[in-house]
């Protein structure tokens, strides 16, 4: 009423001109039109897909922007949005978890996951033994539920999940052997309590991380074993992960720790040289350890903590302390690691060691 009232007061030729000035809008998407651009891939998002059962997504989260990491993270991501089942397989923090966290969060894939260890009780993973008052019976769980009905939305929808396997190769034969027939290449099915065979939900997405490609690890870094070639058939594509190019980890380390960043401006590249020098050798076998993203935030930590009790004084031999956080766990290895790391830290880290006590200022 209020904008017919307004043109009321002008002649009809300037009322239609003033209606050719305002801008046509297009209407907003639907729901079912919406998608998000991932490492160059249109992914479908569902919008009736609540939050809550989606995976979260790891904080700091980027997709890799260079090189073979984003080609294998490029490769998972269309497995994903095609339905295939994908096996992901690499070093300690290479992401591999952390992807399917990222494209159920993003597309709003229901989700949910489940990591081995050699003492777990697969079967309870979906379903337990109940006792009440009324008697004994079955409790189904919500990976079962997932699998078998997958998840219907308010709007009456009815969704296939995305489950996710991690650590796969840390299973055990008779472990796997619960899923020979969930992970059926013609029908998927899953045996109840009672032996009762029950269909998987259509479209239920299957993916599996594991930190070696399930041959077994013969430097022991990851104990993992070796997985039945017949199990490893039905996990369909496999996809190798390695670190991300420093250039992309690095910012990724410079949205965490913004202060010490900013305080120390040679920082990140000296971190940079130790990191890949670390890694190089870990790879070659020469060294037997492992520098994550975790361990570089630990370093990173450490610099922050020492930073903070200097009043915001940058210390001459921060990142050399810093690296000492990491560096500390190795045993052995540590003087190896020292010598890998000297070159690309200004003043070295063996140079001037401050185990035994505080260096002079």
């Amino acid at each position: 009423m209020a904008a017919n009232t307004a043109l009321a007061f002008i002649s009809p030729e300037a009322e239609a001109t003033y209606r050719d000035m305002i801008p046509v809008r297009s209407a907003a998407p639907m729901p079912v039109d919406l998608t998000v651009k991932v490492l160059g891939i249109h992914l479908p998002v569902d919008a009736g897909v609540p939050e809550s059962v989606c995976l979260p997504i790891p904080t700091g989260y980027m997709h890799p922007t260079k090189g073979k990491t984003r080609a294998a993270h490029k490769r998972v991501a269309l497995a994903v949005k095609k339905g295939r089942k994908v096996f992901v397989w690499g070093a300690p923090g290479t992401g591999k978890d952390a992807i399917f966290h990222a494209l159920s969060a993003k597309c709003g894939i229901p989700a949910e996951i489940r990591t081995f260890n050699p003492n777990t009780d697969v079967n309870h993973w979906f379903y337990s033994r109940e006792i009440t008052e009324k008697g004994t019976s079955w409790s189904y769980s919500n990976l079962w539920r997932a699998l078998t009905e997958g998840y219907t939305g308010a709007d009456g929808i009815t969704r296939p999940y995305m489950i996710v396997f991690s650590d796969i190769d840390r299973a055990t034969p008779e472990q796997l052997e619960a899923f020979r027939l969930l992970l059926d290449t013609t029908s998927g099915r899953i045996t109840g309590p009672t032996g009762d065979v029950f269909t998987i939900h259509p479209g239920t997405r299957f993916c599996f991380t594991a930190n070696s490609c399930g041959t077994g690890d013969s430097t022991g870094r990851m104990s993992s074993q070796a997985m039945d070639a017949s199990m490893l058939d039905r996990m369909a594509r496999f996809v190798e992960f390695d670190y991300m190019a420093w250039s992309d980890e690095a910012a990724i380390i410079r949205g965490k720790f913004p202060t010490v960043v900013e305080a120390d401006s040679d920082l990140i590249a000296q971190l940079g040289g130790a990191v890949s020098a670390v890694r190089d050798a870990i790879k070659q076998g020469t060294l037997y350890a492992e520098l994550t993203h975790r361990g570089i935030c630990e370093i990173m930590m450490e610099c922050e903590d020492l930073l903070y009790e200097a009043g915001g004084k940058v210390p001459s031999n921060l990142l050399r302390k810093g690296l000492n956080a990491w560096l500390s766990r190795l045993g052995d290895q540590r003087l190896a690691a020292k010598a890998l790391c000297d070159a690309a830290i200004k003043g070295g880290v063996i140079a001037r060691d401050d185990e035994d006590g505080e260096d002079d200022e």
